[in-house]
């Protein structure tokens, strides 16, 4: 299938955009695509017109001015048909979900790194007043740099506005947003990236929405509120000695997922906390580090291994 597009600094030039495959298929669907003009891949996100020819993506419209190295790039373009309205980025060729449960992630210095540019990235998109509400490993890329890309904006708001209208993703979202009583937009964020790095810890996530009464069930989020203790001893036992729940790790996803969004830790008291502090590598060592992962994870591909030996962090929302 061939797409006609004009891109900003050629506005006159009708170029193609072949699609290659389908990457994603959420609320809208997403295409790998290639320019033979530009020998270069994208990602094309694809919102269909209605009748009337108009379309819905006004959230997706809020990401148009954010520019960060940890933000998957737009590259604007002009589509050329009369049924969509294409947005089309920079292509990353593999989620954090898929990172993760290949157990890429096997050095806690590397995931103090991504979870640093993470924060760097959440940062800035409150700088910019918007607030992300479905951050989850699904929505973060590894980018052609090796730094980690988020993307998908159709749940996002301004930090602004009064009430959330976001349901979030189930295993992500703070209990305000499964409520719907959700006012500390920034909040909710710092809420799922805190469930991120316990599954970027873990390869696991810390619990499932849903209450024991007892609070006896370390599965469940309401032992995490009132049976903490219990609750990180029966993870210690679980994860033996594969994972290290250290106290300064501990303290840190207690405060980021805190029950009361008030007394949530921010990004700046997320910045100061001893974990947090840790030692991380540069830049250019992460690159080369995830190089030679990257590659020992494709072989594995290629020779089909299983991964069902690995610890399942839940099926993708």
């Amino acid at each position: 299938m061939e797409i006609l597009v004009s891109f900003q600094e050629e506005p006159e030039v009708k170029d193609s955009l072949i699609v290659n495959k389908k990457v994603g298929s959420g609320k809208f669907s997403v295409y790998e695509v290639h320019s033979p003009r530009h020998k270069e891949k994208f990602a094309l996100k694809v919102f269909p017109k209605n009748k009337t020819g108009t379309v819905q993506y006004m959230k997706e419209k809020l990401m148009f001015k954010l520019s960060h190295p940890n933000i998957i790039e737009r590259v604007p373009v002009s589509c050329h048909r009369n049924d969509f309205y294409a947005l089309l980025t920079k292509f990353a060729k593999y989620d954090f979900f898929e990172l993760v449960t290949s157990g890429v992630f096997n050095k806690e210095i590397f995931i103090r790194s991504y979870f640093h540019q993470l924060i760097e990235g959440i940062e800035y998109i409150h700088s910019q007043e918007i607030a992300h509400l479905d951050l989850k490993l699904d929505n973060l890329m590894l980018g052609a740099d090796y730094k980690l890309k988020i993307i998908d904006f159709d749940q996002a708001q301004l930090l602004t506005d009064e009430l959330i209208s976001s349901g979030g993703s189930q295993g992500y979202r703070a209990p305000e947003v499964i409520k719907g009583t959700c006012k500390d937009l920034a909040a909710a964020d710092i809420y799922s990236a805190g469930i991120i790095l316990y599954a970027f810890k873990a390869k696991q996530f810390p619990f499932i929405e849903v209450n024991d009464p007892e609070c006896k069930d370390p599965r469940c989020y309401s032992t995490f509120v009132k049976n903490n203790h219990y609750f990180w001893q029966k993870k210690a036992e679980l994860h033996k000695d594969e994972t290290d729940f250290n106290v300064d790790f501990i303290e840190l996803i207690n405060s980021m997922l805190h029950p009361r969004a008030s007394k949530r830790c921010t990004i700046n008291d997320i910045k100061a906390s001893k974990w947090y502090q840790g030692h991380v590598v540069d830049k250019e060592t992460l690159k080369n580090e995830m190089k030679e992962s990257l590659e020992s994870f494709r072989r594995l591909q290629r020779k089909k291994v299983s991964y069902d030996h690995l610890p399942k962090i839940s099926n993708r929302n």
